[in-house]
């Protein structure tokens, strides 16, 4: 099977269940207590917690082909409770989407049917585990104009578009968004913006365009 494909019998039962859209900006409380399994066909979501000192932290973003959310999975399928802790967790449309939804019952009850199905739902674990890495390896560096080359290359990588400008990020981010990534100053995301643009390797405009994804990556190391 084509893992790199959303073609996967995991994807195929989704895609039966419900088909709906939300608007650009709209904002669901504790989505992991729906009991869904969700599939983003198109559009992009970003989760957040709000800290008790009131910052924003956002932990994953979202694109298409992604599934969400996979903590209540483990509920479901194994008796497993991954979060417990007291933090609230939000979802927010970043553009307008359209996702395909699942109740976690039916989820269980097509892996009692069809155990191949584990392995779809391994590799959706891998992909967000894949995230969670390496925003750790950026929040770890230094240098905050290290930190944001570093998670730009990623984003470039996973959500990137290639032309003949360079590959756009095809997320439509803010310097607040990538600030509230990395646990930086909306200001200092500015002034590192500003930098990477001299320097060539970023052009911000509506997207942002990585120019030189090689030297981008270079900076982070």
């Amino acid at each position: 099977m084509d893992y790199s494909s959303s073609d996967s019998p995991l994807y195929e039962l989704i895609r039966s269940g419900r088909h709906y859209q939300l608007p650009r900006g709209q904002v669901v409380n504790a989505f992991d207590d729906v009991a869904k399994l969700n599939l983003i066909d198109s559009g992009y979501i970003q989760r957040y917690l709000i800290t008790k000192e009131g910052n924003k932290g956002i932990q994953v973003l979202y694109g298409p082909g992604d599934i969400f959310p996979l903590t209540p999975v483990y509920k479901s399928v194994f008796q497993m409770d991954i979060y417990s802790g007291p933090e609230e967790y939000y979802y927010e449309a970043m553009t307008p989407l359209s996702i395909y939804s699942i109740a976690q019952e039916d989820l269980k009850g097509a892996v009692d049917k069809n155990p191949l199905l584990y392995k779809d739902l391994f590799y959706a674990a891998g992909l967000r585990l894949n995230s969670y890495i390496h925003r750790l390896e950026s929040m770890s560096l230094r240098a905050a104009t290290r930190k944001i080359a570093h998670q730009l290359a990623y984003l470039a990588t996973i959500f990137g578009s290639e032309n003949s400008h360079g590959t756009t990020i095809t997320i439509p981010l803010t310097h607040k968004n990538i600030a509230d990534i990395l646990n930086l100053a909306r200001e200092t995301v500015t002034l590192c913006m500003s930098r990477l643009e001299e320097k060539g390797l970023i052009e911000a405009d509506k997207h942002i365009i990585v120019k030189d994804l090689e030297r981008l990556r270079s900076m982070s190391r």
